[in-house]
């Protein structure tokens, strides 16, 4: 099964634009992160749990497919 957790994802500083990678579970947790670029610090917010409600539902997903597959042809 894929840890959704350990994704990386691309952002943007919204200071100076610099992109960036974090993984899901720093958005997740709401971790404090450095801009590489201008170094100002960028509080990660997942006020509305959209990242972890998308987590969720893409493992369930997996897990449906995972089942209908096994039970493909019989």
């Amino acid at each position: 099964m894929i840890d959704f957790d350990n994704l990386w994802v691309d952002i943007e500083c919204p200071k100076c634009g610099y992109k960036d990678e974090i993984q899901l579970i720093d958005a997740k947790t709401e971790k404090t992160i450095y801009c590489h670029n201008c170094k100002i610090q960028i509080k990660l917010s997942d006020s509305e749990a959209s990242v972890h409600a998308g987590i969720d539902s893409m493992t369930n997903a997996l897990k449906e497919l995972e089942n209908t597959l096994k039970n493909f042809g019989k």
